[in-house]
């Protein structure tokens, strides 16, 4: 099943579900009266900042100064032939070309208001490039709908139905695009590719377009914020490199160690040879000046190269947003970026988790409120990221989206953010170790596996091959597939989120490709496992992590996964009840020496036997020998 391609009646529980996510906008002042912070482009009364469309990017920049101008002349005869505002919004009749802005724009938080009729056909036009699509269609709006390397359809389906007014956020910074559709994520910062030129990146800037494809359309509400240049940082490549030392920082639910202990488990196993090291800070009740106020003694002890923060859940105060929750997580979360640079410590600035949508319940704070307030951190976060060039990890969106998934299909009692609402069990917990690892710049190849039914075998990606012989093959694997557990259907299990989370096609890819299969089908065969699938699928590749959940892997994941639920058990008890605490001791003793370099020595004892347990499980991480066996169905 297409995670995004889910039936009405879940699409319209989840638009119910999230609908005051958008609250800030929906209720300010009036329609086409922008909020605090933005311009509206649409002041609901004429066609002022608007103009028609002059063909496309490379052809305007090849006219000259008076041709471009007289046909912009005769594109704006055509357009105000066709579009009108009506009733405060700007409605097109279905003729003629899009509306575009007077003004160009480089990077902006936009929210667009937009209407279709049935089987209507749109898109938001950004920097002149194709599109944010708006149409009438199954697979849903929002999707970067020309994208061709990356990815191009809506991760859910969020439309209201025909008729009804939906909500764009839309976020373009550089070269990526993030898009809510009422207040649903559908697209997580993802390259917007250059549709007129396909070998050059989207440009700098350019008009927003309101697209015309021969529908009626309605638009109003068009709000935008311009958002400052971002610094400038190496997009494509990890944060993480080989050798280097991340630490995991967080609240309770860091405290609980499954999030992290995930994350040390992918880092350690399915990456073997960036030979890290991991260590989990987590603190139950924490919030962000908490950490802040430790940062140093406590997380600078372990000389980290990357830190990952999870805060919010706390800041948020258990009460609907108000401004001042809001400049104290910031205040606190600047001063970690601030701390962490000084030191030179890349961070990932994760966003708060989510509340459950039938667990969290708390008779004065329904979950969409307290949701509300954590989407509002989520942007203080986001913007903390990208004005300081470090990752983002967005926790908050990916926990709504699985639940969004998840419930209508295993019920609504099936908790994706725990039984009490917010510590989520092991399903909710993978869910956010897929947003830290993806902004860890975690590309998922786990490797490849190549099967010539002709003779002969070639493996890539920390994978040997040790014998082959008619498409039977023998390899010796370096790098482990993330393996998952338990019942299918019980939060308290990592298998049962996957069909809602794209964790195996993200991050989880054990590729086998078979060459020269004579016949329609063939049946794998992997240790004790084995499918029938069409050589259509197996010419093309198929992930052997996500079609054998049993594999030959498995024994091996769980040893060195309770290895690192050991380790960071003892990584809690050892900064809450000894490293934290020479703080105090240091401050009691004064001006004495001796003192301080019993406390340092003590302290070097204490990170020498995490070191310790860490060795421990490098050390348990040993190569997998497997069989793998293609033939008859």
């Amino acid at each position: 099943m297409r995670i995004g391609s889910l039936p009405a009646p879940r699409r319209i529980a989840a638009c119910v579900a999230t609908l005051c996510l958008f609250a800030a906008v929906a209720c300010a002042a009036g329609d086409n009266i922008a909020p605090e912070g933005y311009t509206a482009l649409f002041n609901g009364a004429d066609l002022a900042g608007w103009k028609g469309l002059v063909a496309d990017p490379p052809a305007r920049a090849a006219m000259t100064a008076e041709r471009l101008a007289e046909e912009q002349r005769k594109a704006d005869e055509r357009m105000r032939a066709h579009w009108r505002v009506e009733d405060g919004a700007l409605v097109f009749d279905g003729k003629g070309d899009s509306l575009c802005t007077a003004r160009d724009y480089a990077d902006f938080d936009l929210y667009v208001d937009w209407k279709i009729e049935a089987k209507g056909d749109s898109g938001i036009y950004l920097r002149g490039s194709p599109q944010v699509q708006i149409w009438d269609n199954p697979v849903g709006s929002g999707g970067l709908y020309n994208n061709e390397k990356h990815p191009s359809g809506p991760l859910f389906v969020a439309d209201r139905p025909v008729g009804q007014w939906n909500t764009f956020r839309i976020i373009m910074s550089g070269e990526r695009v993030t898009v809510y559709l009422n207040g649903i994520l559908v697209v997580d910062d993802t390259p917007m590719e250059n549709y007129w030129e396909r070998g050059k990146p989207i440009y700098p800037s350019g008009q927003i377009e309101l697209q015309n494809h021969g529908s009626k359309l309605y638009f109003k509400n068009i709000y935008l914020r311009e958002l400052p240049p971002a610094p400038a940082r190496a997009a494509a490549a990890p944060i993480v490199k080989r050798g280097c030392r991340v630490a995991v920082a967080g609240d309770s639910i860091t405290e609980q160690r499954l999030y992290s202990r995930f994350i040390e488990d992918y880092l350690l196993m399915c990456c073997a040879d960036l030979d890290l090291m991991c260590m989990q800070f987590g603190w139950s009740g924490e919030r962000a000046p908490g950490f802040q106020a430790r940062f140093a003694d406590d997380c600078l002890g372990f000389k980290p190269n990357v830190v990952t923060t999870c805060y919010g859940m706390n800041d948020g105060l258990y009460r609907p947003y108000e401004p001042g929750i809001g400049a104290a997580y910031e205040q606190a979360m600047r001063a970690i970026a601030r701390a962490a640079a000084a030191a030179g410590v890349g961070m990932v600035v994760g966003s708060p988790g989510a509340v459950d949508l039938f667990t969290f319940r708390r008779p004065d704070l329904p979950p969409p409120v307290y949701n509300d307030n954590l989407a509002r951190l989520r942007d203080i976060a986001r913007t903390i990221a990208r004005e300081s060039g470090q990752p983002f990890a967005n926790v908050h969106d990916h926990m709504m989206l699985a639940q969004l998934r998840a419930k209508p299909v295993l019920g609504e009692a099936y908790d994706v953010c725990g039984g009490d609402g917010f510590h989520p069990q092991p399903n909710g917990h993978l869910v956010m170790a897929y947003a830290f690892l993806k902004a860890l710049g975690m590309d998922g190849a786990i490797g490849s596996i190549t099967v010539d039914m002709q003779g002969g075998a070639a493996a890539q990606g920390g994978h040997t091959v040790l014998s082959a012989e008619k498409g039977a093959v023998e390899i010796r694997s370096v790098n482990y597939p993330f393996c998952f557990f338990g019942d299918e259907k019980s939060p308290a299990a990592t298998r049962s989120i996957l069909p809602f989370l794209p964790f195996n096609a993200d991050l989880n890819r054990l590729t086998l490709v078979v060459r020269n299969l004579t016949g329609a089908s063939a049946r794998v065969t992997w240790g004790a496992a084995s499918k029938v699938f069409p050589r259509a699928r197996l010419e093309e590749g198929i992930n052997l992590a996500a079609e054998f959940l049993d594999n030959p892997f498995c024994e091996a994941f769980r040893k060195v996964d309770a290895l690192v639920a050991k380790k960071q058990e003892f990584e809690t008890v050892m900064i809450k009840e000894a490293v934290t605490k020479f703080r105090w001791i240091r401050a009691a003793l004064g001006d004495d020496a001796e003192g301080a370099r019993a406390i340092a020595t003590l302290v070097d004892k204490l990170f020498a036997r995490q070191r310790a347990l860490h060795e421990e499980v490098r050390a348990a991480i040993a190569p997998v020998t497997h069989r793998l066996v293609v033939g008859a169905p």
